[in-house]
């Protein structure tokens, strides 16, 4: 979580960006925590994916932090402009991350 903290925060815009952005590993720990207790899976064999999610995010920011950190300042003028993810020079290497790393780590979770 260090990395992506590392990686997200100084490209956020305000504070509230930040805070946004640092409950993030929070809320999907939360998630992961319910999704176990209602599947009865052990949370210590879903914690390679939790982990894969952010490396993956972490690794598809690479080389796009000042493009975060104007996207974002725009954002933070103009809260009401329409979030338009497709139209971000990252996008297309997060598409490539994250189905790489998740589906790595489901690959090592299932032991398929």
């Amino acid at each position: 979580m260090a990395v992506f903290l590392w990686t997200m925060i100084p490209c956020m815009a305000n504070r509230r960006q930040r805070l946004f952005v640092a409950g993030g590993p929070v809320a999907a720990f939360a998630a992961l925590l319910a999704y176990c207790a209602k599947a009865n899976w052990p949370i210590g064999e879903m914690l390679p994916v939790y982990c894969s999610l952010y490396v993956a995010v972490s690794l598809g920011m690479v080389g796009h932090r000042k493009a975060l950190r104007a996207y974002m300042l725009d954002r933070a003028k103009d809260p009401t402009r329409p979030e338009d993810g497709t139209a971000t020079p990252w996008i297309l290497q997060m598409a490539f991350t994250l189905p790489v790393f998740l589906g790595a780590s489901l690959w090592y979770v299932t032991g398929t």
